[in-house]
């Protein structure tokens, strides 16, 4: 401990200004009158810390949360003890991951489904057109309203689609009473599950001015409109390009799906617990940091209901990664090239533009796990019986 702090001590002579003496020639004495308590702050913290690492290191122990220091008792001239708190990461033991069975649903793609895509596809190539003619649900309307209050009356000028549920009812309501440039006075009711609180079945007196009534105009559903949304030669080619794309969509959430299966019996086969700071920084990264002046019960009740799914998705990385290194299964360099290589298509990009951005924001890492992952999923599918079909 004395050598130490006397290499403190010597940093410190080297560092700091003292009237009448040159840096790093100020007597000791003088050094340890007006800093000797810094010495001993740092020593302290010095010796605390390379004992930490090096206890961390004999023991093979991997912290997963803050050092909690405690009972530390400090003589300058012989010893540091102290006494140290930390979780470590959770030994899992898998005893079993196969044999389940899993239940996969036949994927089917409907008519209606199709039409629906199509209908989606009109509505965003559809022009909008003005109209004179009171509006109904499907119009767009640009109106001002003004609040008719005692201490003030500020208007404010919207624009939104009727029917979407972007005004109360009553609003909608007034609207459609209205030609274009017509203004009228209207008492309106707020709705007793209004998303504004302080207003939920109030009653309100407003001004609303009708400034335009604009009529959506949809494409026809027709070869023609197939060629402009893409390169299809005609409508029957973009309904089965729509089909196939649906069917790769339900295919994806079918397949995480079954991940999910595979995690939940496998957690059911070898119940294990997780540190609770884990499940503290977990619900964090869910819910957040409250806003300022919120409910202390409410963000209470919010973290409270979060910790199920924290320790789901705890325990679900701890398994893969349990899996994974039993296994010996990882991203290879190849299939993560790969990966790149299409991203840099999709983007019209260089890869080695793709992988730097990547790696300069951290989601070449997620790359790399998310390409673990799936081998991982792959491995424990493999391992159970699936029954196609099942719902």
């Amino acid at each position: 401990m004395k050598s130490e702090r006397a290499k403190v001590a010597r940093d410190l002579s080297k560092r700091v200004r003292i009237r009448g003496f040159r840096k790093g020639k100020v007597p000791p004495e003088r050094l340890e009158a007006q800093f000797g308590r810094d010495i001993d702050r740092q020593t302290q913290q010095r010796v605390l810390d390379a004992a930490f690492r090096e206890a961390l290191r004999v023991k093979s122990l991997d912290p997963i949360s803050e050092p909690r220091v405690a009972n530390v008792s400090y003589d300058r001239d012989s010893e540091l003890t102290f006494e140290v708190a930390f979780d470590i990461r959770p030994e899992v033991k898998l005893a079993r991951i196969g044999g389940f069975r899993l239940k996969r649903p036949a994927i089917s793609v409907s008519d209606e489904e199709i039409e629906a895509q199509l209908a989606q596809l009109r509505q965003q190539q559809a022009l909008w057109r003005p109209v004179e003619r009171r509006p109904t649900a499907g119009d767009s309307v640009e109106v001002e309203i003004t609040p008719l209050v005692e201490d003030k009356q500020e208007s404010r000028a919207y624009r939104f689609v009727l029917g979407e549920g972007r005004a109360i009812p009553d609003v909608e309501a007034a609207m459609m009473s209205l030609d274009p440039g017509d203004t009228g006075e209207f008492t309106v009711r707020f709705p007793d599950d209004s998303d504004d609180a302080e207003q939920r079945g109030k009653t309100q007196r407003l001004r609303i001015e009708l400034k335009q009534v604009l009529e959506q105009e949809l494409p026809p559903l027709d070869d023609g409109f197939a060629t402009s949304v893409g390169e299809y030669a005609d409508l029957g080619e973009l309904r089965a390009a729509l089909a196939e794309d649906l069917r790769r969509y339900k295919e994806q959430e079918i397949e995480l799906q079954l991940d999910q299966q595979i995690i939940e019996q496998i957690i059911e086969a070898n119940p294990f617990d997780v540190p609770d700071s884990m499940v503290e920084r977990y619900v964090h990264a869910l819910v957040g940091a409250p806003p300022e002046g919120a409910d202390p019960d409410l963000v209470a009740k919010a973290r409270e209901q979060a910790r199920p799914a924290a320790e789901w998705g705890i325990k679900r990385t701890l398994i893969l990664q349990r899996v994974a290194d039993e296994q010996g299964l990882e991203a290879t360099k190849e299939e993560i090239g790969e990966r790149l290589q299409a991203l840099a298509k999709r983007m019209g990009r260089p890869v080695q533009e793709i992988r730097g951005r990547l790696a300069k924001s951290g989601e070449l890492r997620d790359l790399e796990r998310r390409i673990t992952e799936e081998k991982v999923f792959k491995f424990l599918r493999e391992q159970s019986d699936i029954e196609v079909g099942g719902s």
